[in-house]
């Protein structure tokens, strides 16, 4: 079983527009809940994991911009052995992914220091209403392939692009 633990809203959205195309290493009925589920620790989904079997293999997916919280998976001890986790990071905001495919990531690394991505979107993009609106409107692929190739994530965080078929 899988299961996609996002970090915020918006990461929820793209996780659920690359399950709803088809674009994901896994589908639908491989994922706890059917869905991209917004969580920051295990705890909050126990009820939906305790209707699992105790000997099903479970992998989380976290995915977010800040992994440096603790993921205490102590409210399944029983389980610990058929549980592995793994960090799908998207430094240093998922907006990052908009800059990207606006093609305007050399620009951004220059006021990177003093300004956020979500405020260099905000800022740079004429039509931005919305992170959700964006993805809706554009294909996210390119982008998500090329944060891989351009970004340096530490040794034990894996990519979106790792996830995608």
């Amino acid at each position: 079983m899988v299961v996609l633990a996002c970090e915020g809203a918006c990461e929820v959205y793209l996780m659920q527009q690359l399950l709803d195309n088809d674009c994901l290493i896994f589908n639908k009925k491989e994922i706890l809940d059917r869905r991209p589920i917004h969580m920051r620790q295990p705890k909050e989904i126990s009820a939906l994991i305790d209707t699992l079997s105790v000997n099903e293999k479970i992998v989380f997916y976290r995915i977010g911009d800040t992994q440096k919280e603790d993921f205490s998976l102590s409210c399944f001890w029983a389980r610990k052995e058929n549980i592995s986790v793994y960090k799908v990071c998207t430094k240093p905001e998922i907006e990052i992914l908009i800059i990207i495919n606006e093609h305007l990531h050399e620009e951004y690394m220059k006021t990177k220091s003093k300004v956020s991505p979500k405020q260099f979107v905000k800022t740079h993009i004429k039509d931005y209403v919305s992170f959700n609106d964006y993805i809706q409107n554009h294909d996210m692929i390119w982008s998500i392939k090329e944060y891989k190739r351009i970004k340096r994530n530490d040794k034990n965080e894996l990519y979106i692009d790792d996830l995608l078929k």
